[in-house]
């Protein structure tokens, strides 16, 4: 894979990431999803599913990295509207 196709891969991930990201929180605001829960839900599946491979690994450090932002951002925006 030439540099310009990874760093095209790599953009994709993160507008992705992002917009998920994006998504949820905007969606746990509206109280239309209970973020603690599906934070947990997101933590049990990585830390339960058998991830064999090593793109798999990466896939489990990505969702319990997702987790935790989501977690942070929550914290985050309940400091921010005390």
């Amino acid at each position: 894979m030439s540099n310009e196709q990874f760093n095209e891969l790599a953009g994709r991930i993160q507008g992705l990431s992002d917009f998920i990201m994006h998504l949820t929180a905007e969606l746990e605001i509206k109280e239309l999803i209970d973020g603690p829960r599906l934070n947990q839900a997101v933590r049990e599946f990585a830390e339960n599913r058998c991830f064999e491979g090593e793109h798999l690994q990466a896939a489990q450090r990505t969702l319990s990295q997702m987790a935790h932002f989501l977690n942070d951002a929550r914290v985050c925006r309940q400091a921010h509207s005390r």
